[in-house]
């Protein structure tokens, strides 16, 4: 199944294609009107859907969320689709490249800086940490990128005393209006991929009834292990179903993968899981993101400081920008043979999963 893995956006999104056109799936591809990709290619939301368009029961598969994690995620979708069996009743609908100007630039954000998974949200309203995140903002993103300035243990521990772990940790991910060159950058209003998917995901959806769905991230868990973040209300139908088709040992890998909080998560914003049942408010829903762990948190944070680093960094660093590059991408899509192993037979089997529940329910 290494095949199903590639280097380049250019390459995965013309793995998705061609799988998509063997298998005489239905393809809905939007092109950005305003930027280009590294190689100067198009840019694209690709929405393919395999099986029945007019089945009342689907589950949707989402790559790409955040750029650099894209290539697990389309791996995923490729590996799945080529081979799968769809029955009467039933189809899949895979969304490759949500974000694809970072898929691309091997960004996490798009080409405004806004971190697209914290962008549905309503955008100007301020949130608790919003107040602490100023005192972050130097420590996360320093102008050099040096030894002395990797650390920034001191500035998480004076807010975590002062305002508590939860406090700290959803300042420091949860997503802000702070500082537009900052991390997790919530933007000023509609990102291009969230006005794509708001004009596009209820037609889709307009005959679904039952859908499940995954929106695959890296970072987050133990090596190759996977994280599994509910984004419906715990103690609900959707949220007790969705355990029932993954094993309830699911239901506290991401605490676990918080190492370094002992357990405590934060509290998010405009995440765009959250916000997808509202695409089709008559269907049941059930569904989650799922990381494939990688580091740990700390490794995924410095991961995400680079990103931002190569973007708006203006002092020295202590490394070749390339050999930056190549840390965070590690760290995100690692290119040990052994992890990409694991992660991939790992998300098959919980996609296998959730295509058996869904056939069930």
């Amino acid at each position: 199944m290494s095949e199903a893995f590639s280097e380049t956006y250019v390459e995965a999104r013309q793995k998705f294609l061609s799988m998509a056109s063997q298998r005489d799936a239905k393809l809905l591809s939007v092109v950005h009107p305003t930027v280009r990709g590294a190689q100067g290619e198009d840019l694209a939301i690709d929405v393919a859907i395999f099986g029945d368009p007019e089945a009342e029961k689907t589950l949707f598969l989402v790559s790409g969320t955040h750029g650099q994690e894209g290539f697990y995620g389309s791996a995923l979708q490729i590996a799945f689709l080529r081979d799968l069996e769809i029955p009467q009743g039933v189809n899949v609908v895979a969304l490759h490249g949500l974000n694809p100007w970072g898929f691309s630039h091997l960004s996490r954000t798009d080409e405004e800086n806004i971190d697209v998974n914290r962008n549905f949200t309503d955008y100007g309203v301020a949130a608790a940490q919003d107040e602490v995140y100023p005192m972050l903002f130097h420590a996360l993103c320093p102008d050099d990128w040096t030894e002395e300035t990797i650390d920034w243990s001191a500035a998480r521990d004076a807010i975590t005393r002062d305002y508590g772990v939860k406090r700290m940790v959803t300042a420091a991910g949860g997503g802000q209006i702070v500082e537009p060159t900052g991390m997790n950058y919530v933007g000023k209003g509609p990102s291009w991929s969230r006005t794509v998917v708001e004009d596009h995901l209820p037609q889709i959806f307009a005959k679904s009834r039952k859908i499940a769905f995954i929106e695959w991230h890296t970072g987050l868990g133990g090596y190759g292990e996977l994280s599994h973040i509910p984004m419906m209300e715990p103690g609900s139908p959707g949220y007790e179903r969705m355990f029932s088709w993954l094993g309830d040992e699911a239901r506290e890998t991401w605490s676990k993968g918080m190492d370094f909080t002992d357990g405590v998560t934060p509290d998010y914003r405009g995440w765009f899981s959250a916000w997808l049942p509202s695409t089709a408010p008559h269907a049941e829903w059930s569904g989650m993101v799922i990381e494939a762990g990688t580091y740990g948190v700390i490794s995924v944070m410095d991961a995400i400081r680079i990103d931002r680093w190569l973007k708006f960094g203006k002092g020295r660093s202590s490394v070749p920008r390339d050999e930056m590059r190549r840390s965070m991408m590690d760290k995100l899509f690692p290119e040990d043979p052994a992890w990409r192993e694991k992660a991939l037979a790992n998300g098959l089997e919980a996609q296998e999963q959730m295509f058996r529940g869904l056939l069930a329910w």
